[in-house]
């Protein structure tokens, strides 16, 4: 069963555009409030688990030189342009 939700406050304005949007989609602006928080909980949980890796692996030496990442990204966007 889900938890009940405390409040949230909102300035005036961007509740407005919350309603708007909400309309737009045709769903309570509830809904779309909870979506929002939703959406932000995972991709900031998702940041965590990737900084936590990426430490891990700093820590266990596994590093890539600066040049080597360079030079893959510079050949990559090369390939990119038309």
């Amino acid at each position: 069963m889900p938890l009940k939700a405390t409040s949230v406050r909102l300035d005036d304005e961007t509740l407005k555009r919350v309603g708007q949007m909400a309309d737009a989609m045709d769903r309570p602006r509830a809904w779309l409030m909870a979506e929002a928080i939703k959406q932000y909980v995972e991709r900031e949980e998702w940041f965590i688990r990737e900084v936590e890796k990426g430490v891990k692996a700093a820590d266990e030496g596994r590093l890539l030189d600066h040049a080597d990442v360079k030079a893959k990204w510079e050949a990559k966007r090369a390939s990119q342009v038309d």
